[in-house]
């Protein structure tokens, strides 16, 4: 038997971690998609100033909330932390459950003959499709961190991307 281990490595290690989406390394995910979602916000804030619509203190609370949970996740995988993008997660879930139970007490606008009715539906459905796959991309990137998989140490090792070289 002949042994074919060579006798020098070729330093390329295989990528151990998860792809989300099959698209990008867990990092990337994170913050990709908290970006888009800090955006999304605050697009989202200016439409409601624009039409002057009313806020309520919840509202605002939530809004501040939201822009505040984005930002710090993306700032926690840009510095390859965890404890942030745990928090994340929490509020993530937090936001889901607010949101729901808005829903369910506000449901006049589910009423035949509401306006916007459809809008409204196709909006909070693209919500909670977004939030979880945040949550999925959070909590890839926070067990992948935990296994040591993701680290900067790995990182140039665990980088994917389909689209980007970034």
């Amino acid at each position: 038997m002949v042994d074919s281990t060579p006798l020098i490595p070729d330093g390329k290690e295989k990528k151990e971690g998860h792809r989300v989406l099959c698209c990008c390394d867990s990092r990337k995910a994170v913050i990709i998609l908290n970006v888009l979602a800090l955006a999304l916000t605050i697009a989202s804030l200016i439409i409601r100033l624009v039409d002057n619509q009313y806020f309520s203190a919840w509202t605002i609370i939530l809004y501040v909330l939201n822009l505040f949970f984005y930002s710090i996740v993306t700032w926690s995988a840009l510095q390859f932390g965890k404890s942030a993008v745990e928090w994340g997660i929490f509020w993530s879930i937090v936001d889901i459950i607010w949101t729901s139970v808005y829903l369910a007490r506000n449901s006049g606008w589910m009423v035949e003959g509401s306006s916007n009715r459809t809008a409204t539906i196709v909006v909070y459905a693209i919500f909670y499709v977004f939030h979880v796959l945040i949550i999925y991309a959070n909590w890839t990137y926070v067990s992948e961190v935990g296994k040591g998989i993701m680290s900067r140490e790995t990182h140039s090792r665990e980088k994917y991307s389909c689209c980007c070289n970034v």
